[in-house]
């Protein structure tokens, strides 16, 4: 196929191809580069703390298995392995504890994690000796079209918001691997053409699809942009086709959308660090039941009542209509129930890793007061705080009174600056299970002079330490 997608010149893959390739690191705000150093820390530090998961062992397991040249490396690990493979073991790993970052839509909706993509710009700027600067700019430019691209989709879509990585994996990895605009619109065209991925990963019976979708996509578009280096074509297209990707993304003007200037206050900015491992409108459940606890003096066994008031959008019914949800069988359910995470909140008045030991979600006294929550819809909370994932929690103790928790900002949410303070406290306790104090320093370091680096070689040597 030419260059031209269709008659009356380049279409919407093209142009974000040519927009992608025609950003300037250099013109990058500071603020917006210590944002994305920041969520490159807290992306790391994920990684690291799943490395004992069942989940995150079989994945790594098959990587090992699977061979590939030495080009890249895995968090926590040893061996290179190929930077397609790379793309996939650091992309399960950052997201299957659901511990990573979170924006919010405009519309409240449609969210996202764009920091499972992290791990693309890690491999190709290892693949390729990319520069800091190249790599923040890249991380940048991942967010962005993951956010642009989740404006173009419909709130009841079939389709899952990790489809968007379809378009920023390939985008992020092309711009490190240098493509020029005809290569990178191919791989941007070779990627988005098979990225489309069901819903079902995250409702219903959850299973583990759930914390390896994006990776999955991720790994596709790595694959892709080495593909296209190579002269292998995809469907330039692939918006304006008829039987391409406008039934996936069918707001708006596909190309002037993804191409728009980019500005001081774009998707990166909007970005949270969660302070719990859970999904991000659970964050504010969670910390209304530690807060409730406290109340309560830890009598939990005295409650009789049990009502939690959330935003009245689609998005939020769904979830908490979703059967899988309402009574969670797995780790994967677990984390995405309202029922659980404000159930053993409540009567933890903590919440982390340990609360999923032991299969808590079978625990009898849990599964009880699960079943004793009524979950309301409250459009109120949508004006009280729209930015965010608000909740209201309200419990009746057997003496007949009225308690009452209102969360409209959970921990670690972040009104256009993340807390750098925060975010090291967070890495620290993620990492240090793990790693020595020393090598959580070397981390540190790398990252926070990322942008004077000349590579990416000080920062990959520092994420696959020794063993402790």
């Amino acid at each position: 196929m030419g260059e031209a997608s269709h008659q009356g010149g380049p279409g919407a893959v093209e142009q974000l191809a040519q927009w992608v390739l025609a950003a300037r690191a250099e013109d990058l705000p500071q603020a917006t580069v210590t944002q994305a150093k920041l969520l490159l820390l807290d992306t790391i530090g994920c990684g690291f703390a799943a490395l004992e998961e069942e989940s995150a062992r079989a994945l790594l397991a098959v990587v090992e298995t699977s061979g590939g040249a030495p080009q890249c490396t895995v968090i926590g690990g040893a061996q290179l392995t190929c930077a397609a493979n790379a793309t996939l073991a650091n992309g399960a790993l950052v997201r299957i504890l659901d511990f990573n970052d979170y924006v919010n839509a405009k519309a409240g909706d449609l969210g996202g994690h764009p920091s499972d993509n992290i791990p693309v710009a890690l491999a190709a700027a290892e693949l390729c000796a990319a520069t800091g600067i190249e790599i923040i700019a890249a991380i940048v430019l991942g967010y962005e079209i993951f956010g642009r691209a989740k404006d173009l989709m419909e709130r009841d879509s079939a389709w899952d918001g990790v489809t968007v990585t379809g378009l920023a994996a390939p985008a992020m990895a092309g711009r490190l691997m240098r493509l020029d605009p005809h290569q990178l619109a191919h791989a941007i065209a070779l990627s988005g053409a098979r990225a489309a991925t069901s819903t079902a990963v995250r409702f219903g019976d959850i299973s583990a699809a759930k914390s390896i979708a994006n990776a999955l996509v991720a790994q596709n578009g790595m694959q892709a942009a080495l593909l296209a280096q190579h002269g292998i074509t995809g469907p330039l297209d692939l918006f304006e086709n008829p039987r391409g990707m406008r039934e996936v993304f069918r707001k708006g003007d596909a190309a002037a959308a993804l191409t728009a200037p980019l500005t001081a206050e774009g998707t990166i900015m909007a970005a949270n660090v969660k302070a719990f491992p859970c999904l991000a409108t659970g964050q504010s459940v969670v910390a209304a039941g530690i807060e409730m606890h406290h109340r309560l003096g830890g009598a939990v066994d005295t409650v009789s009542g049990f009502k939690l008031t959330i935003p009245d959008t689609p998005m939020l019914r769904r979830q908490k209509d979703d059967p899988g949800r309402i009574k969670p069988v797995s780790r994967e359910a677990a984390d995405h129930s309202f029922n659980f995470l404000a159930a053993v909140s409540l009567l933890d008045g903590e919440f982390g890793l340990a609360q999923f030991e032991g299969a808590r979600w079978n625990d009898p006294k849990v599964c009880a007061l699960m079943a004793q929550l009524e979950i309301v819809p409250d459009a109120s909370w949508n004006e009280r705080a729209p930015d965010s994932f608000p909740c209201s929690l309200q419990v009746r103790t057997e003496d007949g009174r009225e308690h009452m928790v209102e969360v409209p900002y959970p921990p670690g949410f972040s009104r256009g600056r993340l807390d750098e303070a925060t975010v090291v406290k967070k890495f620290n306790a993620l990492t240090g299970p793990h790693l020595a104090q020393r090598a959580r320093e070397r981390i540190l370091e790398a990252v926070m002079t990322l942008e004077k680096s000349s590579t990416s070689a000080a920062l990959m040597q520092a994420v696959a330490p020794p063993p402790r």
